[in-house]
């Protein structure tokens, strides 16, 4: 039995076990799979959502992200994730999660909800209203700044949204940072910075900046 046909079965064994309930067993099946094939993200998928009904919150985190690491676009992969980030507490994570999965499917009316749930929950952890997501508000075109008071603005406007600032940092050459920083440059840039390149990585493995 060659590898990608032990992978199958074993995903099979891991897919019968998880409709049993046996979600230990189902992990266990799963993840003799990706030892066999490591290339089919839909297995890591499944995998997340039986370490999710174990409330193993942060190993759903990282069987999501080696799944976005084979294909961005899994919608599921994004789902699953930002559950795994909303229940360990990281709400700004589920939200571009959420709003990501949205922006590939715009009529899912599931991940509408739980977008919904999790600025919620910002707002109310915060005390003060956050800036609400449309459907494609992580992925939103935005303007290359032409000033530092109009990076200063911008900044403000998208900090609070890792994948936002993250596309508005793209927009952005390298060389003209610097200048752009040199009016204000404070802390909370350094975090913003920071948080928006862990979003990039994390959610696409794109290293352009």
């Amino acid at each position: 039995m060659n590898q990608p046909n032990a992978a199958r079965e074993l995903k099979a064994q891991g897919d019968s076990a998880y409709r049993q309930g046996q979600f230990a067993q189902a992990v266990a099946h799963y993840t003799d799979a990706i030892k066999a094939d490591n290339t089919n993200p839909v297995v890591l998928t499944n995998r997340a959502m039986a370490l999710l009904k174990l409330e193993r919150f942060t190993d759903a985190v990282d069987s999501c992200t080696q799944a976005l690491r084979i294909d961005a676009t899994n919608v599921k992969a994004l789902w699953r994730r930002g559950t795994a980030y909303y229940k360990l507490g990281q709400l700004a994570k589920a939200q571009c999660d959420f709003a990501a999965g949205l922006a590939i499917e715009p009529a899912n009316a599931v991940l509408a909800a739980e977008l919904d749930k999790s600025v919620k929950a910002i707002e109310a952890a915060a005390g003060i209203p956050q800036p609400k997501l449309s459907i494609n508000a992580a992925l939103e075109p935005v303007a290359e700044p032409r000033s530092p008071q109009d990076f200063e603005r911008a900044w403000r406007e998208h900090a609070r949204v890792p994948a936002r600032l993250y596309e508005y940092l793209k927009l952005i050459p390298t060389d003209k940072l610097p200048a752009l920083f040199r009016a204000s440059l404070e802390a909370g840039h350094v975090v913003d910075t920071a948080n928006a390149l862990e979003h990039g990585v994390q959610l696409h493995a794109d290293l352009e900046l």
